[in-house]
């Protein structure tokens, strides 16, 4: 075995329980305001004289049809939660790792990593997402698929992870450290601080 592989310690994730606590309880009331908030709108626009009944019953509509898909959000969001049932995350000299109690659910191991589709290009990347800032990606053989596609590096969990950003930098540092071969993009080490040396 290679000697870098006995240098590279594993670190775990650490639950931030008052986080998680705190950003389902500022949900709760997000949600709760704006149902209190549509409510006193639609009472007010059905007490005014001045509105036409053509538009009370449209508002009415509207406002059913926004409190439906706030509830489907939050139910879809809730069963999501309850369905994950990761319970840690750890990063070690194989990958990382996804855990369901003492179970590996789901891997990204530094021997799936593969180089760019074109060697001028780096391998571990900075993305711009959709619903997020910046997502690190990374190209990896899907053995199901038998394919090498671009991969997110995320931490999946249905809790606050208070050491997010060093389990990312420690995975990176895996890489630059286990995996040579692959080129890792500046931006990365600039979002993860991460000194090149």
């Amino acid at each position: 075995m290679d000697p870098r592989h006995h240098d590279f310690p594993e670190i775990e994730s650490v639950k931030a329980s008052k986080r998680t606590l705190w950003v389902k309880a500022m949900a709760a009331v997000i949600f709760a305001g704006i149902i209190l908030a549509v409510l006193n709108l639609e009472i007010a626009i059905m007490q005014s004289q001045s509105v036409h009944g053509g538009f009370k019953i449209l508002s009415v509509l509207l406002s059913l049809l926004l409190l439906f898909f706030m509830a489907y959000a939050v139910l879809k969001g809730i069963k999501t939660s309850r369905n994950n049932k990761i319970s840690r995350i750890s990063v070690d000299r194989s990958g990382l790792h996804h855990y369901k109690d003492d179970a590996i659910v789901e891997s990204l191991a530094f021997n799936s990593l593969r180089p760019g589709p074109r060697p001028e290009n780096y391998d571990v990347i900075v993305s711009e997402g959709e619903d997020t800032s910046y997502i690190i990606c990374v190209y990896y053989f899907d053995k199901s698929k038998n394919i090498t596609s671009l991969k997110a590096v995320t931490l999946n969990t249905p809790f606050s992870i208070r050491n997010a950003e060093e389990l990312q930098r420690h995975f990176i540092k895996g890489i630059m450290q286990l995996r040579p071969d692959l080129k890792v993009s500046p931006k990365v080490l600039d979002l993860l601080n991460i000194k090149d040396s």
